[in-house]
């Protein structure tokens, strides 16, 4: 008898997120003939990353929804979460800093690029972003990268490493869409996978993918409202003018996600099934 193999491994895990982001781009590319930029972006990462997940999905030992993390969060699970949302301030400053040492030509093209892929300038366009950027996205994505691709890695790397790799793979995987200047790029890597390295720890440390999702949903919903309502919710250096967020902001925020790390650092979250054996073959 032998045991099987993590799945997926470091090499497993870049072909499938390769072959996702491959799949997410011709689609988008293909609903946007027929569909709003919006929807086309909706369908193209459930059919992109989707379909790589559930194809990574079928080859995760069993038990398949022990190892991905379909498994509720307990209640003393949101403060901690809540406590990561200011996460998106530092991600930003993150962006904000590489700008400034490597400064980007096509910043204006971008945020006008932005709002015109998530535009929530009437009522149906908000709606309409809501559902794709909070309610679709944040589900679809973490279901691959935290749910099929980190698990594997975790199993092959250890806790550190198995999110780390993910995170790169995260960060990559969104700036693989190109289009952007190598300086916007750098910029839009760094803020990712910071996002992911939360997000990442926030399913680890809970071991539910529910946490990550949750997380990803309210990080997506807070930058929906910034676009929303710049007025209401200005930060300098996350979407008003300005090179950097104020420290009166960033430095609240900072210790909220500290505290939120601490929190989730306190959990033992349920040991992950151990991997079965399998019936050795006469050229084992």
């Amino acid at each position: 008898m032998t045991k099987l193999r993590p799945f997926p491994s470091p090499l497993q895990a870049a072909l499938l997120t390769m072959m996702g982001i491959f799949f997410m781009a011709a689609a988008t590319s293909v609903a946007a003939l027929w569909t709003s930029v919006t929807t086309a972006l909706g369908i193209g990462t459930v059919v992109g990353l989707g379909s790589a997940g559930a194809v990574g999905a079928t080859s995760v030992p069993p038990p398949h929804g022990a190892r991905v993390g379909l498994r509720g969060i307990a209640l003393r699970h949101v403060l901690p979460l809540l406590l990561l949302l200011p996460v998106v301030l530092l991600a930003s400053e993150v962006d904000n800093v590489v700008k400034a040492l490597l400064p980007a030509p096509d910043v204006a093209q971008i945020v006008a690029d932005t709002h015109a892929e998530l535009p929530t300038d009437t009522e149906l366009s908000l709606f309409e972003t809501a559902i794709v950027a909070v309610g679709l996205v944040p589900v679809v994505e973490e279901w691959f990268f935290r749910g099929v691709v980190q698990q594997g890695l975790v199993a092959n790397l250890g806790a550190a490493g198995g999110i780390l790799v993910t995170s790169l793979l995260f960060a990559l995987g969104h700036g693989a869409l190109g289009g952007i200047s190598p300086e916007a790029w750098a910029a839009y890597v760094a803020q990712t996978l910071l996002l992911g390295l939360v997000l990442g720890y926030a399913r680890h440390a809970t071991g539910s993918l529910v946490a990550s999702i949750l997380l990803h949903m309210g990080v997506n919903g807070l930058g929906v409202l910034g676009m929303a309502l710049p007025d209401l919710v200005a930060i300098p250096g996350y979407n008003a003018p300005g090179a950097h967020t104020p420290l009166a902001v960033l430095i609240p925020g900072c210790l909220a996600v500290a505290l939120g790390l601490w929190l989730l650092s306190r959990e033992t979250p349920e040991p992950v099934p151990p991997l079965p054996d399998v019936a050795a073959t006469p050229d084992d």
